[in-house]
């Protein structure tokens, strides 16, 4: 099955006229001591993520998402509240590493800005300035910082930050004018793919009733709560039709007049430019030259014409009194990006929606959102703290799914707990699918060319599933006679006495696939909420494909059972979007926390580090030192919980020469990857908007900082950047010496973007560049979906997967959402686990962990923590031979990889593989290529299990094995389900009736991959990933791809994502879904020589061992043996274990009479885990039997 979200592709907006160069401090080499360096905040790992008021603004929580991490708990990185906690992380994995940022000092070149602090929510506690005293406000929040022009007044800026005070968090504004009153009148507005919906309230307090337009143009005496979203044109591209009023755009026989265009299911173009996952061939086309928002523009005309006059009905003279003053709340889709939600707010002004783009009385608010509000206003959910409700909303173009939990029950808030996931599997798909049955049928009739009589069944045909088939459908076997008014008869196409039959298995053929796409969505949802230890309350079934009968049972059928009670659909399941888009505008919106979808960032620049940054991305400075332009800032990390309308503040400063302009352009980006890639020049990192600003009325010489260097004088232009985001929308200002100087409101190049004053800037091309005043974020420790994630979220994934082995093994079930079932990974971090680095206190559980070096050379591990209490140390020598016996928390959450060639002088110790910023004590995680080891120590359900893996999706460098140490509640696992090794390099491979194979024994043998050679292991990396490529004839023996250049027996190797770093290789943004991103050359080379080992983005069904918790682990570098294959091999038995906990008698005697190695016994000085078990089961039994016969 496809992953849990089809990754949306960035969309990007506004283009730079010219951009500040910007940089770091200094030139001083990147610092990763324990103490920060002036003016920085230190990073640390990652778990207890704080909301943005806190200073782990930066903090990457790395959620499924759209697009579920498919891997172990992830990696990345936050800002602690204690600064003087160490960091640990790890880097990105998709370029060679080098040092993390440093802490910024000067400033180069022209007037850049400078970063001068972390992403912190406002107000921050700023640290010094860099190289001086700042200037006055950068110590903290400017005194008396007055609120930008436009919002309301008030006292200094208060934690909630001076954007804030126009989130939607707040009371909703009142009517303006001199006739002011407490009412006010809220429209809502559900602009669906196939129908589309308006309710109001006209209220003074939040119990008000919304009430739904039922009366519509064209629709006579019929009442309708909801109307199509379609549009008819003439040939001019004059409007002719739509909605309900389509009598003049239709002949008598009730199709179309010639030179009349149906146009539907438009709103769906409005999100292509930003998205991925529709497919725009299965859309029908926009008029000649009209574009997606031009049309979207002229239906919402249409119907805010319409909803005036029901409205002028209803309310006469208190609606004209107030039309100026009415809040509108529209609903978009979950999953839309910030290009789907900008044309859609465009597409509203255009409409009249709004007086101009400053108007902000329109708010966009997500569709399960809105279902949320109107389920909870109607009593439907009985909720407690830590309660979990999952929405479901099916419409007619696409499906968003969003779980929220309950914060506090009085007042009632809740916050999103998973990331929203959704795809284009609405009711229009059911349309394509009949679409296609028909036109098949249609075929078989045999139609002269030119016959109308096609067009006329065509026509008929739909329109009958559209408006009987479609909603009636059940799967009980019933067949489907639509009357297609023709009187021959076409056998072969099922069409007898007029009526063309449809029978219930190709009607069926039209859902299962739909159908099958969103149970897919609904269990990842339920595997997400319960990786958050949440309990699931309600699963509500809304929107209009909702009410299909046949979905909703399915839905209920095929959730785990303890939830089939839970699945309900609101009795007013249609209207539920509708109505909820009011209640957000009548009452104090619920909803206190999202997850963010993107990451938001700027361009920085940073010191140039020879031999790391790339040649063509340096740039000269002011101060005469090198810099690296296009690395970027983070202000917000995809997947980071974000408190409703707090701001994040970033404070930065410009090195600007005597005389120089004070205009600017400072480009916002956006990155919908996991991990956002180190250089906004990746084309994955695309423009947003352009925040402009004007500081030209601030006297240089006299406000700003002078510096005098031996290169010259320069000047010091400090300011902050603010950003605000509400889930659907944010917003930007730049800030100096207490001034806003620039202002931008919404996401897209239709966004409002403003100087002082309100006027745009025109700016020159200038150097200059913002400056990262602290560590960034660590962007490389959540890769892609090669992370860890925590609790029952991988306990689940495990069921999934190994259960959908054990169907196929056994057949004994033709569900084929069962057999299609493959569980994806929410990437997420307890706030429970607090991350702590250092020697296991008394009252600690600790678990042996013993790193252990058969190489036949001097390797160097290194250790990077995400969660829990860690062994102590980040990195180590390890000779030939020698165990180095460390101790964790049993909470710890981490990583071990084996750095090779290393130079080592000191602390320093910079390393040819595995590198972690040339430190021996690694504070990040490694850089690429490196075999890593992946451990949860307290995943599951209340943490009672353990999930670890072997992870070649970074690449390769050193074999290695896992080793079970048994502890009492443990001892019954024997070795053959816990004990998995990779061995990839020539040399190391022992044959398969070699005695010795690691970790192996004759009681419970380990299955191995029995197909590799010395041979295979010398030539499995493809020549484009080598991480050392000859240049020329060399030692190798292997000649490729010619014979002119020798291939090594052995190098290390990249995978080919962080070979290429292609979306395709990466399984990113239109390739984020299994049936577009296949496994390369690589994966499936890494999958032929180790089985057990994660290769690519979508390698889950064979890389996650999931065991009881308990025991302790050995590492083993470079052991002597063979690639294991016992996730594959041993699935019934893993999911066994996995589900229960235990094992059966009869799986005991299975994986004690497997033959899959012959090995010889090891000595007692050698006994194995497995042995440790073994003999005190046998002994246990012999006791029972003699028991047995006595008695």
């Amino acid at each position: 099955m496809s992953s849990i979200n089809s990754r949306l592709k960035n969309f990007g907006f506004g283009k730079r006229k010219s951009t500040a160069s910007i940089q770091t401090v200094d030139g001083v080499p990147p610092s990763h001591t324990g103490t920060p360096p002036p003016g920085q905040i230190p990073q640390s790992n990652l778990a207890g993520l704080a909301p943005l008021t806190s200073s782990t603004s930066t903090t990457s929580l790395p959620m499924n998402h759209p697009g579920a991490g498919n891997r172990p708990p992830s990696y990345t990185a936050n800002y602690p509240q204690n600064p003087a906690a160490q960091p640990l992380g790890r880097t990105s994995p998709l370029t060679n590493q080098g040092p993390n940022r440093t802490p910024p000092s000067q400033m180069v070149g022209g007037p850049p800005p400078i970063n001068t602090g972390a992403p912190v929510g406002y107000p921050p506690n700023m640290a010094q300035g860099m190289g001086g005293g700042p200037p006055m406000g950068h110590g903290g929040p400017p005194q008396g910082y007055p609120p930008p022009a436009g919002y309301p007044p008030g006292p200094p800026p208060q934690p909630s930050g001076p954007m804030a005070q126009q989130q939607f968090g707040q009371n909703r504004a009142e009517v303006e004018g001199s006739s002011q009153s407490k009412a006010q009148l809220i429209v809502g507005i559900d602009f669906g793919t196939t129908f589309s919906g308006v309710a109001f309230a006209f209220a003074t307090n939040n119990e008000a009733k919304e009430d739904i337009i039922t009366e519509w143009p064209g629709a006579g005496s019929y009442t309708k709560q909801k109307i199509p979203t379609v549009l008819y044109y003439d040939q001019y591209q004059k409007v002719v039709g739509w909605g309900p009023d389509i009598a003049d755009a239709l002949a008598p026989t009730g199709y179309p007049k010639p030179g009349v265009q149906k146009v539907e299911w438009f709103k769906l173009q409005l999100m292509l430019s930003g998205n991925t996952y529709i497919d725009p061939i299965n859309l029908p086309p926009l008029p000649p030259g009209k574009s997606e928002i031009d049309v979207a523009a002229d239906y919402l005309f249409k119907l805010r014409q319409a909803m005036r006059a029901a409205l002028q009905k209803a309310l006469g003279e208190v609606f004209n009194r107030e039309e100026r003053n009415i809040r509108y709340y529209l609903t978009v889709p979950a999953i839309w990006n910030d290009a789907g939600k900008a044309a859609t707010r465009a597409a509203a002004i255009q409409a009249g929606f709004l007086r101009d783009e400053n108007d902000n009385r329109l708010t966009l608010v997500s569709e399960p959102e809105a279902a949320a509000l109107f389920c909870s206003k109607t009593g439907l959910l009985n909720l407690r703290v830590h309660d979990a409700v999952l929405i479901v909303d099916c419409g007619g173009g696409t499906v968003d799914l969003i779980a929220y939990e309950v914060e506090e029950e009085n007042p009632f808030t809740v916050a999103e707990c998973t990331a929203g996931s959704g795809d284009s599997c609405g009711s229009t798909a059911l349309n394509r699918n009949f679409s296609n049955i028909l036109r098949t049928k249609i075929r078989k009739m045999k139609l002269p060319e030119g016959s109308k009589t096609a067009g006329r069944v065509y026509a008929k045909c739909i329109m009958d599933f559209e408006n009987r088939i479609k909603a009636d459908f059940r799967n009980n076997g019933q067949k489907w006679a639509v009357d297609v008014g023709i009187e021959a008869e076409f056998p072969e196409a099922g069409i007898e006495e007029g009526y063309m039959t449809f029978t219930n298995e190709e009607i069926l053929q039209c859902f299962e696939p739909v159908v099958n796409r969103i149970l897919e969505l609904v269990r990842n949802q339920i595997i997400a909420i319960q990786a958050q230890n949440r309990t699931l309350q309600n699963i509500l079934v809304v929107g209009g494909f909702g009410a299909s009968e046949y979905l909703f049972q399915q839905i209920k059928l095929h959730v785990p059972p303890q939830f089939q009670s839970k699945v309900v659909r609101p009795m007013d399941s249609v209207a539920a979007i509708v109505k909820g888009a009011v209640t957000a505008g009548i009452s104090e919106r619920i909803i206190t926390h999202r997850i963010a979808r993107r990451h938001y960032l700027m361009g920085t620049l940073q010191p140039f580090k020879e031999g790391y940054h790339p040649e063509a991305y340096r740039v000269p400075s002011l101060d005469g030192k090198d810099r690296c332009k296009f690395t970027r800032q983070i202000f917000v990390q995809r997947g980071q919980k974000v408190k409703n309308g707090e701001t994040v503040k970033v404070s930065f400063f410009r090195q600007v020469a005597p005389g120089a302009t004070l205009m600017y352009e400072d480009v916002l980006y956006a990155c919908d990857d996991d991990v956002c890639p180190e250089y906004t020049k990746d084309p994955r990192i695309k423009e947003v908007v352009t925040l402009t600003s004007d500081l030209s009325r601030k006297n240089l010489e006299k406000d700003f900082e002078r510096m005098d260097t031996p290169q010259g004088t320069f000047y010091r232009v400090y300011f902050d950047i603010y950003l605000t985001l509400d889930g659907s929308e944010f917003s930007t200002e730049l800030v100096c010496q207490g001034e806003v100087m620039g202002r931008c409101r919404y996401s897209s190049n239709l966004s409002i973007c403003a100087s002082d004053g309100d006027k745009l800037a025109t700016v020159e091309a200038m150097l200059g560049a913002l400056l990262p005043r602290q560590r960034p974020d660590m962007n490389g420790i959540s890769r892609r979906r090669d992370c860890f994630t925590s609790t029952s979220n991988r306990l689940l994934l495990g069921f999934g997967i190994l259960l959908s082995l054990l169907q196929c093994i056994s057949a004994s079930t033709n569900h084929s959402f069962l057999e299609n079932w493959q569980a994806k990974f929410i990437e997420q971090t307890s706030p429970r686990d607090t991350v702590k680095r250092g020697s296991l206190g008394a009252g600690d559980d600790k678990v042996p962990l013993v790193i252990t070096n058969r190489c036949d050379m001097t390797i160097w591990p290194g250790t990077a923590t995400q969660g829990g209490l860690g062994p102590g140390t980040g990195g180590f020598e390890l000779q030939p031979g020698e165990s180095k016996n460390l101790t964790v928390g049993s909470n710890w959450q981490g990583r071990i990889w084996g750095r090779t060639n290393c130079t080592v002088n000191g602390e320093s110790c910079a390393c040819q593989t595995g590198d972690c910023f040339a430190k021996l004590d690694c504070q990040f995680s490694s850089a690429v290529p490196a075999t890593l080891v992946e451990f949860n120590l307290a995943g599951g359900v209340n943490g009672m299990q353990t999930f670890y893996d072997i992870s070649l999706v970074d690449g390769y460098n050193l074999p290695v094995g896992i080793e079970h140490i048994p502890s009492e509640n443990t001892s019954f696992v024997p070795p053959n389900l816990t004990n998995s090794a990779c061995v990839a390099t020539a040399g190391w491979l022992y044959d398969v009736a070699q005695p010795a194979t690691y970790s192996s024994n004759e009681t419970f043998p380990i299955p191995l991959e029995k197909n590799e050679t010395n041979d295979m292991l010398s030539k499995w990396c493809p020549w484009r990933n080598l991480a050392f490529p000859p240049q020329k004839p060399s030692d190798g023996i292997y000649p490729y791809p010619d014979d002119n250049i020798q291939r090594p027996s052995f190098s290390p190797c990249k995978s080919a994502c962080a070979t290429t770093g292609s979306d395709s290789d990466c399984c990113i943004g239109k390739y984020h879904d299994p049936t577009l991103c296949k496994p390369s050359i690589y994966s499936k080379n890494v999958k032929a020589v180790c089985p057990d080992a994660y290769s690519f983005a979508f390698d889950d069904r064979s890389s996650t061992f999931i065991v009881p918790k308990g025991g302790g682990w050995r590492i083993v570098w470079c052991p002597a043996g063979r690639s294991t294959d016992i996730l594959n091999q041993l699935a019934a038995q893993m999911y066994e274990l996995a589900s229960g906990g235990k094992l059966s008698e009869l799986s005991m005697r299975r994986l004690g009479n497997v033959s899959f190695v012959n090995s010889r016994k090891q000595s007692i000085n050698e006994e194995s885990a497995g042995e440790r078990v073994y003999y005190p089961l046998v002994l246990l039994l012999a006791a029972t039997g003699l028991v047995l016969v006595m008695t």
